[in-house]
């Protein structure tokens, strides 16, 4: 069930950045509710045909749980200009009613000293899976969270996906869409004062080429992909916090890479970190043979296990995994 999930998640970041020329179907046939408003009818761009800045994407969440059933949204913290963190939570209303029964089931999961075996059988088939969802820790990568946009558009407005309908039965989806918006939006600000009025392809124009500090980091110019375990900046307490409220089966921290380049899904490259779990471990195997499977379906490129290791416990993908989620990092290339 949860790999099928990554079908939608991977294959809208796979297209999502050359969109802006070409008319685009996420998921083609699906019938959408149109009470649930697109990101267009929100904040004036459609998908991939702009970056959303923070602002707009706030606008676009609220209007998004006011209009859907199946999404709410958490303000998890702020960042420290005051922008505010959120997550959605996506899935069923019958799920949705029981969250904190969710919440609270999670937490004796994950820890057996206080969970009887029997105790623990009975949870794993009572509970939804939880699957968490984080884009743009990097705020000059751009598309992830767009992408995350769209993901929860669709699962709360699609009428006729099958695969949609299982995801909001058996999972709860948290989607944190835009893990750095002091990042992105210095980098969108940037981009705007420097491309011209038509897009140049050129890599060395300067709007392919933002100058220090970029969009990378936050606020205090912090790489917030290395602060999990040290927790130093108050947009990694928060999300910390959260995390360890839901404690996810499946936490994806999803990036972007050198514009020539593919697409990558785990397995990573070695070393990995000597205190995961083997069994988790095993899951990246299932997850990405899953992911080439699809891959392969519709002819799109990529790789595994040449770059990107999954050992220094301050990435998104490693600090997860060390708390007993199977973590992983997807990585598009950028335009």
């Amino acid at each position: 069930m949860i790999r099928r999930l990554f079908l939608l998640v991977v294959c809208f970041a796979v297209c999502v950045l050359p969109l802006s020329a070409q008319s685009f179907e996420f998921a083609p046939g699906t019938k959408y509710d149109p009470a649930i408003p697109t990101l267009k009818q929100v904040v004036g761009h459609a998908w991939g045909e702009g970056i959303t800045m923070h602002f707009e994407m706030e606008r676009y969440i609220e209007a998004l749980a006011k209009a859907s059933p199946r999404v709410r949204v958490v303000k998890q913290g702020e960042t420290w200009t005051g922008k505010a963190l959120y997550y959605l939570i996506v899935s069923s209303e019958a799920n949705l009613a029981r969250v904190d029964e969710v919440k609270a089931g999670m937490q004796k999961l994950a820890d057996p000293r206080t969970t009887t075996d029997a105790e623990a059988a009975q949870l794993i088939k009572s509970l939804p899976a939880v699957v968490w969802l984080a884009y743009g820790v990097h705020g000059s990568e751009i598309s992830s969270p767009d992408a995350g946009l769209l993901l929860a558009y669709h699962l709360a407005a699609a009428e006729n996906d099958d695969v949609a309908r299982e995801i909001l039965e058996k999972t709860i989806v948290i989607i944190d869409p835009l893990q750095n918006p002091d990042g992105r939006d210095r980098f969108i600000q940037y981009f705007r004062d420097t491309r011209g009025p038509e897009p140049d392809a050129d890599p060395s124009a300067a709007e392919h080429n933002s100058g220090w500090p970029s969009g990378r980091f936050n606020h205090y110019l912090f790489d917030m992909n290395r602060d999990w375990f040290a927790r130093t900046q108050m947009e990694t307490r928060a999300r910390v916090k959260s995390y360890l409220e839901w404690f996810p089966v499946v936490d994806v921290d999803l990036h972007e890479m050198g514009a020539n380049s593919t697409y990558y899904f785990a397995p990573p490259a070695p070393p990995y970190n000597p205190n995961f779990p083997a069994s988790h471990m095993e899951w990246w195997k299932v997850f990405g043979k899953n992911n080439a499977a699809w891959f392969d379906r519709f002819h799109f490129d990529y790789f595994t296990g040449e770059v990107f290791d999954s050992f220094y416990p301050g990435y998104g993908e490693d600090w997860p995994m060390l708390q007993g989620s199977t973590g992983m990092t997807y990585e598009e290339a950028s335009t």
